[in-house]
């Protein structure tokens, strides 16, 4: 009696086989953890569960949602292919990339602390003094983010959407070809503050 009962409570707190798909990258280096998403019933995203959630990968229990995050992707795509994730070397950071529109991208950090997905938010960009640069500037339809970690450990984001301001040299502050694209370079001081170390131009292919 008490293995079946054992049985059930195990079941219970398990995420359920074929109701979720661990995303692209979602699985931590370390195995313990996983970001899944729960794949569409029909053709129509809008109808699907949008959730994204943090799990144990040991166990299959479910931890809590990101609710910074949703695998809608603003009504395009499919929620399996709207997320994807990045993990640093030691499990301790989680970068969520996902979509929200057609050309829309956006993206969220997150620090891994007793099993808990804990947002951490991007330092303003007036914080250095490029970023000043870019106060008032005009977006296209179409902006979004996308971040990716480096092998020293630092941080980057690839912003693209932005309408640069013609009267304005760039060059002379070191952003020599901004067109509309910008890399944002972060790192993390001793404290474990994010800070913006730096802005530049992505180099082209």
């Amino acid at each position: 009696m008490w293995n079946i009962l054992t049985a059930v409570l195990l079941l219970s707190s398990h995420v359920f086989g074929g109701e979720w798909l661990v995303t692209k990258g979602g699985l931590s280096p370390d195995k313990k953890l996983a970001v899944v998403v729960s794949p569409q019933k029909t053709e129509f995203i809008d109808e699907a569960d949008d959730s994204v959630l943090l799990i144990d990968q040991t166990t299959g229990r479910r931890i809590g949602p990101l609710e910074e995050v949703s695998s809608s992707g603003g009504t395009w795509g499919s929620t399996t292919t709207n997320v994807h994730c990045m993990w640093s070397p030691d499990s301790t950071i989680l970068i969520v990339n996902y979509r929200t529109g057609r050309l829309m991208h956006s993206s969220q950090i997150y620090r891994i602390r007793d099993r808990r997905a804990i947002p951490v938010s991007l330092p303003d960009t007036k914080t250095h003094p490029k970023g000043k640069l870019l106060v008032g500037l005009q977006s296209t339809a179409n902006p979004g983010s996308e971040i990716t970690l480096t092998k020293d450990g630092s941080i980057q984001m690839r912003g693209w959407g932005y309408v640069p301001d013609f009267t304005v040299d760039y060059s002379k502050h070191g952003l020599t070809g901004f067109e509309g694209e910008l890399l944002f370079h972060y790192r993390f001081d001793q404290k474990g503050r994010l800070q913006l170390h730096d802005i530049t131009v992505p180099s082209t292919p």
